[in-house]
């Protein structure tokens, strides 16, 4: 577990937006982004560009990624959040009001993000020997999404993708992209398509940003055909209503097909940009086709700065 002590500046929850990819199933995902100040001196942080020659150059730096905890039990919490990442809040949290050992309070901005690994079972979670989780393992097919039709669904991860990076880009303006892959060779078993998470807005840099996605992989019954099947994202609020951020993340499709996974190795490329918007009006089918209405809004993204991370998961 970590336990990084920063401050809390901005949360944006998780989106549960339901988009139909099967007559019989529905897709759901759960995109969470907590931007927090680092702990440096006053001095050393500022809303406006920088002067200093002895500041880093503005980028996104890679910190870590990983596919973490046992199962991100969602929702769980008394005020609608997920039991993980945990939190410390302005005002005590009761789910999550201490950790380690012995336990001491959680501090404002304090997170503890769950248990990393390696190995994972397509089957059931019992990643470690210990009976961990809820059972759920990481084959869809046979553990993911249950119920049919937009209601009724039950989204099932077995973890949670997660990176960690430093925004020292002093950008507030432009769209913070999230798209994570995961390969099993040639064969894709899990596409977040582009998830824009908006602009940040006015925050102090630099900053730690943490991205985090509930996760299982390949296509649960009713959504084998693609693309956008299963775990390969279909549009989620998307096209827009109007031309500009809705305020709440939104996904657009993937146009993969995602396979069942098999017992092996597996790859996970993880693409974190900031990037401009521009939008084009849509009419008609253009928009009805997609489960919207007329007029929508396509966005096209102008990249500014970009990141990329990979790391290496085994399936058994």
């Amino acid at each position: 577990m970590k336990t990084p002590r920063a401050l809390l500046l901005w949360s944006l929850a998780s989106m549960a937006a339901a988009c139909c990819v099967a007559p019989a199933l529905a897709q759901e995902n759960h995109h969470h982004r907590f931007t927090l100040t680092l702990p440096r001196p006053a001095a050393e942080s500022s809303a406006v560009t920088p002067s200093s020659e002895a500041t880093p150059r503005k980028r996104l730096v890679a910190l870590q990624a990983g596919m973490l905890q046992a199962f991100p039990t969602v929702g769980a919490n008394s005020d609608g959040s997920d039991v993980w990442p945990c939190i410390g809040r302005n005002t005590p949290n009761p789910d999550c009001p201490s950790v380690g050992n012995p336990a001491v309070p959680l501090p404002l901005g304090g997170m503890v993000i769950g248990v990393p690994a390696y190995t994972w079972a397509l089957q059931n979670n019992d990643i470690i020997g210990f009976g961990l989780g809820n059972g759920v393992g990481c084959d869809a097919l046979t553990n993911g999404t249950t119920g049919s039709g937009a209601s009724g669904t039950l989204y099932r991860p077995c973890g949670q993708i997660s990176t960690w990076f430093e925004d020292d880009t002093f950008d507030s303006t432009d769209d913070l992209l999230w798209h994570v892959v995961v390969k099993q060779g040639d064969d894709i078993v899990y596409d977040t398509g582009i998830v824009d998470f908006g602009p940040a807005g006015p925050i102090a840099y630099p900053v730690d940003v943490l991205l985090a996605n509930d996760t299982n992989f390949g296509f649960w019954p009713g959504s084998a055909s693609g693309p956008n099947n299963g775990n390969c994202s279909p549009d989620i609020g998307y096209p827009l209503a109007a031309p500009s951020f809705p305020g709440v993340p939104y996904t657009v499709e993937s146009r993969t097909t995602c396979h069942q996974p098999v017992a092996g190795p597996a790859i996970a490329t993880m693409t974190t940009v900031l990037a401009t918007p521009s939008y084009t009006k849509e009419t008609g089918t253009a928009c009805t086709s997609r489960g919207v209405p007329s007029p929508c809004f396509t966005a096209h993204f102008e990249r500014q700065h970009e990141m990329h991370q990979e790391f290496a998961l085994f399936l058994e």
